[in-house]
């Protein structure tokens, strides 16, 4: 008996054994299945199809869809596979729903087929469910802020339009802005909320603003790192006026009108609602450090005109407190050098306005100019919007020598100039890409009023730069000037209209069109250019270029000489380098073609 029970005990022990051995090895075979699937299907991948709808509906389902991340990439485990696509139908009516549509019908499918999960998603949009009531107020002292009411006019919210949530989010991003830059700072959100009625299916907006108090800009104050410009010329740039409603505009407009300018380096304002007084006025605190108070600057470059050159400067961007600054260049060429000089004085309203005196001494020895002359004068300068307007007085004595004989001549020259330039920097940049260029000016003098001949000239010119969208560019450029005097031959080299080289009519010389005296081009009383440049880039510094000219300097009826070319042009570190060859159709054979190099900004 005893035997028999020992035997029963180590049978039963034995089974449990093996139910245990047999267990262990199936938990074994069920942990290591997720890895056997997943190996299994390393190979596979995923193509994800989407249709019924399209470009911003298209774009946010993907962003939405927890399968797309896979798209044409390695599938993950078949379990989380599944788990994704079974995700999709949520996630797509999410992704709709911003845009108004609450009762999609999704059909998704998900077939492995060659190795490859095709889960594909019909999507059927439905109708876009419709605004009832728009309920939008405006409360505080911006309720009758014409800001704020053309803001709420002019929202796409609107009762039985088509609900799109960006318009909400909009409009509420409007007012935040609105109080932001017009000084309602305790503003806030007392409600906001779009409520979807399924059942009807439509929308309820509702967006209630509290702006609370307007605040006001108190005294402006200038804090400079030292001593630079007095108060009362730094109270010149600023409209501002203690008690004037908060609008961030002004601030700015005060910001950059001094960051303009060559006397400071850095331009900050300290304005905080924390500094406010009892009757809600912000302080303004002007921080100002100061530029190098002397800039020099140096360049050069070749030009098939000019031959060499350099050209060197001095700024004085601040003589005294009352904002006083000098600038002085020399230039020299091969055929010409010049001296000029100009001390500028700040006019009642800085930033638009200056005096200034200016002097010049330039020399040229050219194959059809022959000159020394010397000028000092004053002029008045005036911004008006996007028009530089000077108007000046000087005197100019030159000697110069035309077909062999010598002569000088003295003129009291009166002038006027108006340039408008768009955009306001085009002039400065070294390779512009579009904008415009125009200028009218006239001049003269009167005999007996310290000169010695009377005449009077009006010129206009324009430059005009236009993109495309593949970057080429094309550049139209024209001049017309006419003069009536009294005595041509006393009229200055200078003062003469001459045209030819490589900023007018290129296949020709420099100054090599105009009326003549035996072999010697005298210059004209008229003048009529134009020009016509289309260049595409072959890289993003190089470019090849097609141009035609026409033009003629001349006395009594022109006689147009025609030059047409191909040049390359090359951006580089120094600025633009253009390579011109230009042929002329109205020169006898041999004389016909002619390069014409430039190396530099012009100067």
């Amino acid at each position: 008996m005893r035997q028999t029970k020992r035997l029963y005990t180590r049978w039963t022990q034995g089974r449990v054994i093996l139910e245990a051995v047999r267990n262990t090895a199936l938990a074994l075979l069920l942990l290591q299945a997720p890895a056997v699937l997943a190996q299994a299907d390393t190979s596979a991948t995923v193509a994800v199809s989407i249709t019924g709808v399209k470009d911003e509906l298209l774009s946010n389902v993907r962003g939405f869809l927890p399968l797309y991340p896979f798209n044409k990439k390695t599938a993950p485990s078949a379990g989380r596979l599944r788990y994704l696509h079974g995700q999709a139908d949520e996630k797509i009516r999410q992704a709709l729903a911003p845009y108004g549509y609450y009762r999609p019908a999704v059909t998704p499918t998900l077939d492995l087929i060659d190795d490859v999960w095709k889960a594909s998603y019909a999507i059927k949009t439905g109708d876009r469910i419709v605004i009832k009531t728009v309920d939008i107020e405006v409360t505080g002292e911006a309720k009758d802020d014409s800001e704020f009411t053309d803001a709420t006019q002019n929202s796409s919210l609107k009762v039985g339009d088509p609900l799109l949530h960006e318009n909400y989010e909009s409009l509420k991003q409007s007012f935040q802005v609105l109080a932001s830059q017009r000084g309602y700072f305790d503003a806030k959100l007392e409600k906001g909320a779009i409520r979807i009625d399924l059942k009807n299916y439509e929308a309820s907006v509702i967006l209630h603003f509290d702006s609370g108090i307007r605040y006001f800009l108190g005294e402006v104050s200038f804090n400079q790192d030292k001593p630079w410009l007095s108060e009362a010329m730094l109270g010149r740039f600023s409209d501002i006026e203690p008690g004037q409603a908060f609008l961030a505009g002004d601030l700015q407009q005060l910001q950059g009108d001094l960051s303009n300018t060559e006397y400071y380096e850095e331009v900050t304002l300290d304005v905080s609602p924390q500094n406010a007084n009892a009757d809600h006025e912000i302080p303004v605190v002007v921080n100002l450090s100061a530029r190098n108070p002397t800039r020099y600057t140096f360049g050069a470059g070749y030009g098939t005109d000019t031959g060499a050159r350099v050209k060197a400067g001095v700024t004085r961007r601040r003589i005294n407190e009352a904002g006083h600054h000098f600038t002085g260049e020399v230039l020299l060429a091969e055929y010409k050098y010049g001296i000029a000089g100009d001390y500028v004085i700040p006019g009642s309203d800085p930033r638009t306005d200056s005096w200034g005196i200016r002097g010049s001494l330039e020399d040229e020895h050219s194959d059809n100019n022959n000159y020394t002359s010397a000028s000092v004068g004053g002029y008045y300068r005036h911004r008006d919007g996007l028009w530089m307007k000077t108007y000046s007085l000087d005197y100019l004595v030159e000697r110069f020598e035309v077909s062999g004989g010598e002569d000088t001549s003295k003129l009291l020259i009166p002038s006027a100039e108006w340039t408008r330039t768009f955009p306001a920097e085009m002039d400065k940049r070294i390779y512009p890409t579009y904008g415009t260029l125009i200028q009218f000016s006239v001049r003269g003098a009167g005999e007996g009023v310290l000169s010695d001949t009377s005449f009077i000239q009006p010129m206009v010119s324009g430059k005009w730069i236009y993109s495309f969208a593949n970057s080429t560019r094309l550049i139209a450029r024209g001049a017309a000037g006419t003069t009536s005097v009294t005595d041509f031959d006393k009229l200055p080299t200078s003062l003469r209209f001459f045209t030819g080289g490589d900023k007018s009519v290129r296949g020709y010389g420099y100054n090599d069109i105009g009326p003549t005296v035996g072999d010697d081009v005298v210059g004209g009383k008229n003048l009529l250019e134009s020009s016509l440049e289309y260049e595409i880039p072959f890289t993003e510094k190089w470019s090849v270029a097609a141009f035609a000219d026409i033009g003629d300097a001349f006395d009594d009826k022109p006689d147009y000489k025609r030059g047409v070319g191909l040049g390359l042009h090359w951006r580089s570190p120094i600025g633009p380098v253009r390579l011109d060859l230009g042929h002329a159709l109205d020169r006898p054979p041999g004389k016909q073609f002619r390069l014409h190099l430039t190396i530099g900004s012009d100067l």
